[in-house]
């Protein structure tokens, strides 16, 4: 079945990184209590305990750090990523020349030998890394976004540009610059142990089920962020393994160690948009209130999201008011502007 369904983009105003003088990187101690229940008991009467980022079940000293937020670009040449398909939570938004970026969120339970490559900061990016109260990793930012960073303490600010880090960043040098700078899991480790800070993290978790895999109703979604091909994505929806598979530019997006990367949920949030200078930076607008559909066990829900200020969480509701549960697993989540139609 196809609709078509128009979408409003707002763009909100966030935090951004530290600038010149000096990295500012708080960490609070994680503990496994944060917010809301994190384990549960099973019918063997044993204790359970689930990440709070994608509802997966885990070791109990598994989430030992808070959520790590890497901004990594999408643009042409930047393609292959690194360690995107590991993340447990993507954003895809638009920035300037209506390209996309990407919010990839860690929890660094993984080794990621290469994550990146890694991009400049903007205020709308700094709200959903407050969410997650996460590391906001990054190099540089737009004016307002570094304003951000430095006055609103709504992020732990790893900036790579203007904040002495260089040590937990490298050049490869396969690549031309911008669209070559890395780091890695084990860096951003040391980049903790360096400033001796610790992680805390108490965000709301969203609420979880078990994947039931049961329709092939919206076997394919399809986003158009510009009219140039490179960022127009397809979601394939697969019945055998209950998961959707990423395509742009026509062809199945590939990590660059060859990892295909797919979701079990695909969440479209729309919001207001409007450009704020010759550049094309955008203000998208991603507090308050607007339409939103999830895509989980090849079905769709239509409903809206609700997110109350810069720092707080946004949580998805059906036409009922009834929180979506999410499936358990990693989370895609498509930015996109209101008028935009999506097909599927």
């Amino acid at each position: 079945m196809t609709k078509l369904v128009k979408i409003q983009l707002a763009i909100a105003v966030p935090l951004v990184l530290v600038g010149g003088f000096f990295a500012f990187f708080t960490y609070r101690q994680l503990t496994q209590n944060i917010g809301g229940d994190v384990a549960t008991v099973n019918e063997d009467g044993k204790e359970v305990f689930y990440s709070r980022l994608d509802g997966t079940i885990i070791d109990q000293n598994e989430e030992s750090i808070s959520a790590v937020g890497v901004m990594i670009e999408n643009h042409v040449e930047a393609r292959p990523q690194s360690g995107l398909s590991q993340a447990k939570i993507v954003y895809e938004v638009l920035v300037e020349s209506d390209i996309t970026r990407f919010l990839a969120i860690y929890d660094l339970s993984e080794n990621l030998e290469k994550i990146g490559p890694i991009r400049s900061a903007r205020p709308y990016f700094i709200d959903i890394a407050s969410e997650y109260q996460a590391t906001y990793v990054h190099s540089g930012g737009s004016p307002e976004a570094l304003k951000r960073l430095k006055t609103d303490n709504l992020v732990i600010n790893l900036d790579e540009f203007f904040g002495y880090n260089t040590g937990y960043f490298w050049r490869d040098n396969k690549r031309y610059a911008p669209h070559n700078l890395y780091t890695s899991s084990d860096l951003l480790f040391q980049a903790m142990e360096h400033y001796n800070v610790f992680d805390y993290s108490d965000f709301r978790p969203w609420q979880f089920k078990d994947g039931t895999g049961a329709s092939d109703n919206n076997s394919e979604i399809k986003i158009n962020y510009s009219e140039a091909s490179s960022y127009q994505v397809i979601w394939k929806y697969s019945v055998e393994s209950n998961q959707y598979e990423r395509w742009q530019n026509n062809v199945r997006h590939i990590d660059a160690d060859g990892s295909i990367i797919e979701t079990d949920n695909v969440i479209v949030q729309f919001a207001n948009i409007k450009i704020l200078d010759e550049v094309g930076r955008k203000d998208i607008r991603l507090t308050g209130t607007n339409k939103a559909i999830i895509f989980h066990d090849g079905q769709s829900i239509i409903g809206y999201y609700k997110k109350i200020n810069a720092g707080s969480r946004t949580i998805f509701y059906d036409d009922n008011d009834n929180e979506i549960e999410l499936n358990r697993g990693k989370i895609w989540i498509e930015v996109v502007p209101s008028d935009l139609e999506i097909e599927y």
